[in-house]
């Protein structure tokens, strides 16, 4: 896959899926298809978006090796070649990301999202190494992910020479000042599909990324292919209007939540409940979030006018 593929196949928003699960924490793949159907039915398809699954907002740090699998298999199966799959394959070990590399292949997913190692701090040269490893032990294209709040953060001239490598197609950019947000994408637009994680959806879209991560789109499906019309259309007035009627009152209950407890399973599951989709309950030790909070956010979702589902 070159990177004009790749910017046609990883575009618009990149929905980072949730795990339901049971009440006794157990995977509820039954609800994950029903959810997965639910948003290709609201429109997310090839060209209009991307499922991300097992990864962070799936609660990815909490699965088994098992588990992470079972999640990829049923969202491919679910997405029915009608929006394409990518699945986190990080792991601290190389052997299993190789593992899980091959086994998302195999199953269908079409990019695996990979970050640098965390808890060792890794050098440039084993981030280097992970990636060429797993580009070269497996075909499935992978997504550089700059998860720097949580591992080292990735400089440009690192991604640079990570763009070099085979599989390597895309790069979910974040980064922690504005200035390396923009040297990102200046210098690594036209090497990568860019996906934005900064949020500064009109300034990373005017600087060629084509498309965006959101939580969002597991509830709202056509809020965040409507973000996604508006930058097309680069009526980036329209894109600040619609994120400051919604988005910024979304992100600070969520600035909330994540005080309350760990992980990002919590809120996106507690927004999924609130519309009517089964999601049960965050994996342990992760809480669900308190009443206080969730009445807040029925309060926000009816004057926003989010849809509740129906049927």
């Amino acid at each position: 896959m070159n990177v004009q593929e790749a910017k046609q196949l990883f575009r618009g928003p990149m929905v980072s899926v949730a795990t339901p699960l049971t009440p006794d924490f157990e995977l509820d793949l039954d609800a994950l298809t029903s959810n997965i159907r639910f948003m290709v039915e609201r429109g997310v398809s090839t060209g209009q978006g991307v499922l991300l699954v097992a990864a962070a907002g799936g609660e990815f740090p909490m699965l088994s090796m098992e588990e992470r699998k079972q999640v990829i298999k049923a969202s491919v199966e679910a997405a029915a070649g009608e929006v394409p799959v990518a699945a986190s394959i990080q792991f601290d070990g190389m052997r299993e990301v190789v593992e899980l590399a091959r086994y998302a292949h195999d199953v269908g997913a079409v990019l695996g999202q990979l970050s640098s190692p965390h808890y060792y701090e890794p050098t440039e040269g084993d981030i280097f190494y992970l990636f060429e490893t797993v580009s070269q032990e497996s075909d499935l294209p992978v997504m550089i992910y700059n998860n720097w709040w949580t591992t080292p953060n990735m400089n440009v001239e690192t991604a640079e020479q990570l763009a070099e490598l085979r599989n390597v197609v895309a790069l979910k950019w974040s980064a922690p000042s504005p200035g390396q947000i923009t040297e990102g994408l200046e210098r690594l637009s036209d090497k990568l599909a860019i996906i934005d994680n900064s949020g500064l959806r009109v300034w990373t879209h005017m600087l060629g990324a084509v498309g965006f991560i959101t939580h969002v789109g597991n509830f709202w499906p056509e809020y965040s292919l409507g973000i996604w019309d508006l930058l097309q259309d680069r009526d980036y007035d329209g894109v600040i209007d619609q994120m400051s009627r919604f988005h910024s009152r979304w992100s600070k209950w969520v600035r909330k939540v994540i005080a309350e407890t760990e992980g990002e399973g919590p809120f996106i599951k507690a927004a999924m409940q609130q519309v009517g989709l089964p999601a049960g309950p965050p994996r342990p030790p992760a809480r669900p979030v308190s009443l206080e909070l969730r009445e807040e956010l029925k309060q926000l979702f009816t004057e926003v006018g989010v849809p509740a589902v129906i049927g």
